[in-house]
């Protein structure tokens, strides 16, 4: 007659055999996991499709603030997935610019869009790139909002120092001079000159910056009348010229 023991009676041991079995098993499948997918990454499909704006209000339960904050954000930190970032040359720059005309329709008076316009994205590398976003900065920087005129000089400045494109920077230029913003300060009226200069339209440069000392001279800070004595005496007259007219031999406004 066989006697069981307490221990067989008790059966299988699941905490001193099962658990163990059953934390090695788990091992064992994380490292055939791990040995399948340690060379996969996730891809960045680009800039992902606007939406039209009611569609990107409605997202947001009607609130178009929600949606140009939640959308700004999310424009800042495109491209940056996985613990990596993406550089600006390999972003679609047009439907970038859609991005930034939704936005402006959600929120045409903050200056957060046009910055993340004018100093990240201007950044790219690619400079064909930046002509969406100069035609961004363009019509922003012409909205009669104090400061907004600084997009325009943006757009200026991208076209004529990075773009090096004189006929675009020309036009920009003239539209910033043009503007009637109170706050704007006098070398926004003196860029069409600065790049005549850059495109050898000196005599017409000269005249131009002569009429703004002639016209606007009483009312400028003294050193912008400096700026633009500096621009006509050592860029636009030669040295012969400069050494005998009068605004070189002496600084106006002191």
């Amino acid at each position: 007659m066989v006697t069981m023991t307490a221990h067989d009676k008790r059966g299988f041991d699941f905490a001193r055999w099962g658990l163990p079995a059953l934390l090695i098993l788990m091992l064992v499948c994380n490292v055939a996991f791990w040995t399948q997918a340690r060379h996969a990454r996730t891809t960045w499909g680009n800039v992902p499709p606007v939406p039209s704006e009611r569609g990107a209000t409605m997202a947001m339960l009607g609130d178009a603030q929600m949606g140009y904050r939640v959308y700004g954000l999310m424009l800042q930190n495109l491209g940056d997935i996985g613990g990596r970032t993406t550089n600006l040359a390999q972003y679609d720059y047009t439907a970038l610019k859609n991005w930034f005309f939704l936005e402006d329709k959600l929120d045409s008076t903050s200056n957060f869009i046009p910055a993340l316009a004018a100093y990240y994205y201007g950044a790219t590398t690619k400079h064909e790139d930046l002509t969406p976003v100069i035609d961004y900065l363009e019509v922003i920087g012409q909205r009669p909002e104090p400061q907004k005129w600084r997009w325009l000089a943006q757009a200026v400045f991208l076209s004529r120092y990075t773009q090096n494109d004189l006929v675009r920077s020309f036009d920009l230029a003239t539209k910033l001079a043009n503007l009637s913003t109170p706050d704007m300060p006098a070398w926004t009226r003196q860029m069409p000159a600065f790049i005549m200069v850059a495109r050898g339209e000196k005599e017409a440069a000269y005249d131009m910056l002569m009429g703004m000392l002639q016209k606007d001279g009483e009312k400028m800070d003294p050193s912008e009348i400096r700026l633009i004595r500096d621009w006509i005496c050592d860029k636009t007259l030669t040295a012969a010229q400069a050494a005998t007219h009068p605004l070189c031999t002496s600084i106006p406004g002191e």
